[in-house]
This record gives C-alpha cells, structure tokens and sequence, in this order.
C-alpha cells in the first residue's frame, strides 16, 4: 500500500451516510485531561470528601490499585464503589473535566484556536439528512467544533438556555420551510449535525426528575457516567437510554465510519459496532495509539483501516493483510491528516 492509495482510502469516507465516533483521543488533544490525568486528580481529591467508614475502604482499594498502575476502568471494577463514593466520583470528573474545557473555551474565543473538529467537519457536503456524530466524551468541544462553522446541532434537547429533553421532537427546531409534492406537505430541514453522547455530558442536569440541557450551570451536578461496573445499569436510565439506543441504531444503519481517539472499551456500542465491522462494513480509525482489543478486530475485518503513531514522528496504517509505515508523516492525527490528504 502506497501513499496515493492511503489517501484515496481516506477521502472515500467523506461523504453521506458516514457516521462519526469520538473518543477521548480527541479531547485529549485539545487540551482535555484523559483518564491517567483524571486518575491523578482524584487520588487528591477524593480523600477530602469522604468520612464513612465504608466509603474510605473502598477508595484506599481503589487509590492503591491506581497507585500501583491499574487503569481507572479496571480499578473500578476491580472494587465497586459505594453509592457515595461513586457520587464523589462523578462530580470531581464533571468539574475537572468542566475546567479544562473552560481553558480551552477561552483559547477559542480569545486567541482563535481552531478545533481540529472544525477542520473535518468543513470536508463533509451535509444536506438534508445531516450527519451523526457519537462520542463518550462529556465535553462539549464538538458542539463547539460544528456551531463555530455555522452547523446546526441536534442533542435531542429542544431550546438553548434551559432545554427540554424531546427526542422526539428536536428534529422539528430545524425545519426551515414546508413545500408541497403531488399535493403532500413534504418538510424541509437545515443541515445539521445530530450529537448523541450515551455517556451524558457536561450541560445535561436533572431537574424534578427530568433531564434538561442548561449550558451556563455548574459542573458539579452535570450528568454523566462515570467509569466502572455501574455504568452499564446507569445507561440505561433517561437521558443515556436513548442517546445509547440512537446511537446504535446509527451504527446499525451507517454505510462507513470514521472512528477517532476511540480506544474500543464501551461495550454499550460495541455489540453493535463489531458486529458491523467484522460482517465488512468500511471504517477509517484514526488514533495515537491501538488497543490488543482493536488489533483484534482489524485481523478480523477486511475492511478497516486504520492509522496510528509509530512512536516517533511517523505513522502506521494497519489492515486484515498487514501493516504498512510512513515516515515523518503523522497521518493518525487529524489536523495533520486533513492538511495532507484535501
């Protein structure tokens, strides 16, 4: 595989019907903590907001399974914490992930940062149908991505400084004009960009037992699911539940992905994701670095590529058949990538 045939491959996904998932790869990259960083901040934290007897032996389970250098995902799992802990847990998370994406809001409007977001969301026509976008990041940097290139954003809320949880309904905001064929009304859409976050987000809150979308509130109480066990029975619960069910849907009815900073370690998409990739639908990864878990599945998928660092300045692209370098070329991150392939 040569260069021009990498490039080809990759401008191939640009087009309708191709369904974008963002993972915390990319956040990262714009300046959010991932989950090492996060790791760090709640061993400081956490100590300070516990006094229970029960909450405090749990979490010295935990620190020290952090310590010694066990991921957070699996510390959790490893010892489930309890109700309170697991409450301490989730609103350190939503306030540290919070701030950092307030630096980041800053360097957008005071010194022009541009997202690598916006730079590939600007190389898709999007017409009438829109396009999807799933992410398991809490942060909002997509939302900001799409509106700062003039993209109309469906989160499955209706209004903006205190949105009510429609579903159902959110699609009808965009609706710019009804016309008329062979007699029948046939309405008109903006384009737009449908974002479902089946891990929550920063905006989202629950107020007298409905969820709303309240951009400018703090971050403490926001809703999201925090790592662990727990996270699988909390997807189920209103808003996740239908972010998560649309979000399958989409990978179900998507004729390509486009797969970014996602490590494949969320098994409320993956059911569906896999099966799609290993029964050939195309998918373009893109990421610093692959999991066993995702080199597994390109063995098994005649139709992946994907790209990623080689440790140095270079990139490597992986399919079913084998892996191929790039020197002094980093393909896997995305800036990089739209500046050499458009």
């Amino acid at each position: 595989m040569d260069l021009d045939e990498v490039k080809k491959t990759i401008q191939n996904f640009f087009q309708e019907n191709t369904v974008t998932i963002v993972g915390s790869g990319l956040s990262l990259a714009e300046g959010i903590p991932g989950m090492n960083s996060l790791s760090s901040e709640l061993q400081l934290r956490i100590p300070t907001m516990i006094a229970d007897a029960d909450d405090v032996d749990k979490w010295k389970k935990i620190s020290s399974d952090l310590s010694s250098g066990v991921g957070l995902e699996q510390a959790l799992h490893n010892t489930k914490p309890t109700l309170g802990l697991e409450e301490a847990i989730r609103k350190t998370t939503a306030e540290y992930i919070g701030d950092a994406e307030c630096l980041v809001l800053q360097d957008i409007m005071f010194k022009q940062k541009c997202l690598r977001f916006s730079r590939y969301i600007s190389h898709f026509n999007i017409r009438n149908n829109g396009l999807i976008v799933i992410t398991t990041n809490y942060d909002r940097l997509i939302e900001y991505a799409c509106e700062m290139n003039g993209i109309r954003i469906d989160t499955l809320f209706i209004g903006n400084y205190f949105a009510k949880y429609s579903p159902s309904q959110s699609k009808y905001m965009f609706c710019t004009n009804i016309s008329k064929r062979k007699g029948k009304p046939i309405a008109e859409f903006a384009p737009r960009v449908t974002i479902l976050k089946p891990h929550g987000c920063l905006s989202w809150h629950m107020i007298g037992g409905d969820p709303y979308s309240i951009p400018q509130a703090p971050f403490a109480d926001s809703l999201i699911i925090t790592p662990g066990i727990n996270k699988y029975k909390e997807g189920y619960s209103v808003p996740f539940d239908i972010h998560r069910s649309k979000a399958n849907e989409a990978i179900d009815a998507a004729q390509r992905y486009i797969i970014i900073g996602y490590g494949f370690s969320d098994d409320h998409l993956e059911t569906h994701l896999v099966r799609q990739l290993e029964n050939g639908k195309p998918a373009l990864i893109l990421t610093y670095s692959l999991s066993d878990k995702a080199r597994n599945i390109i063995r098994r998928s005649k139709n992946i590529t994907a790209i990623c660092s080689d440790g140095n300045n270079g990139s490597v692209v992986l399919t079913c058949e084998g892996e191929y370098t790039f020197l002094n070329l980093n393909l896997w991150d995305l800036n990089n990538m739209l500046e050499e392939v458009f």
